[in-house]
């Protein structure tokens, strides 16, 4: 991982946890959860969305990420049953 790129960054834009990584050639890809697998997917536009003055975003530590990632699991995995 390139230092100076201050990737991997984590949001949660209206409440869906993105992530913002590098890529092995030097680029990043932004991660999205899909609220209904609990997965992450790859869509680029909400890159866009953390930067929007408007948008309900908030930026997380790692470990609050992985927190509130697992909540919602488990959310999933219960709506699921």
């Amino acid at each position: 991982m390139n230092s100076s790129s201050e990737l991997p960054k984590y949001y949660a834009v209206n409440d869906r946890p993105v992530k913002m990584i590098d890529t092995a050639e030097g680029g990043q890809d932004v991660l999205v959860m899909n609220l209904k697998t609990g997965e992450f997917e790859r869509d680029m536009s909400y890159g866009d969305h953390i930067h929007a003055p408007f948008k309900d975003v908030d930026q997380f530590t790692e470990a609050e990420f992985d927190d509130y990632v697992a909540m919602l699991r488990q959310t999933i995995t219960a709506r699921n049953l």
